[in-house]
């Protein structure tokens, strides 16, 4: 009997393990679902105090309006890729917001808070992981958060930033106006 009844349990454990990967393995069909691919921008969420802003990025740059909560997957146009930094900062081409870049899976991203704050002449941004139970691609690809600085940051002289805790890097200013600035690079010189 002893016998049948391991053979019992590990035909169960077996089966509830068999669940579990077809779980992890499939694809959640509810849009706001950690890991599914978005269609298009969310907007930033204003009912929960905290909050960060969208929880999903655009699949391109078509059609995206720059303000404080977008993203993207990808980089911008004019902004040149790095893979040996997880983040990066450069000024958009629109006065007073930030291009934050960070690397990482592309279905569950590290987003920036739609809004930096000025500490003592270092402009910090929050980094937010994805959530910790999220299903996530084994990629390493760039998302792109649309920031705004502090009023007054934005004067044509290089910038200081925190990202998160990922590092801090110098924001070089932009060469012309309508243009997007330079990328500075968190670990590169």
């Amino acid at each position: 009997m002893k016998g049948h009844a391991r053979r019992t349990a590990a035909a169960v454990l077996g089966v509830a393990g068999l669940v579990l990967v077809l779980a992890a393995c499939a694809r959640p069909t509810d849009p706001g679902a950690p890991g599914t691919p978005p269609e298009e921008t969310v907007p930033p969420t204003e009912d929960a105090p905290g909050s960060t802003g969208p929880s999903a990025p655009a699949s391109d740059w078509a059609g995206v309006e720059l303000a404080p909560g977008v993203l993207v997957r990808g980089l911008p146009d004019g902004v040149e890729s790095t893979a040996d930094s997880p983040a990066g900062a450069a000024w958009t081409p629109d006065a007073g917001l930030l291009y934050v870049i960070t690397y990482g899976s592309s279905s569950c991203p590290t987003t920036a808070g739609p809004q930096a704050v000025d500490d003592s002449g270092t402009v910090v941004v929050t980094l937010v992981p994805p959530p910790a139970d999220a299903i996530c691609t084994m990629d390493y690809a760039p998302t792109t958060s649309v920031v705004g600085a502090p009023d007054g940051a934005d004067t044509g002289a290089p910038l200081s930033v925190r990202l998160g805790d990922a590092g801090t890097v110098e924001v070089a200013p932009r060469a012309a106006p309508g243009e997007p600035g330079p990328a500075a690079w968190v670990g590169t010189s």
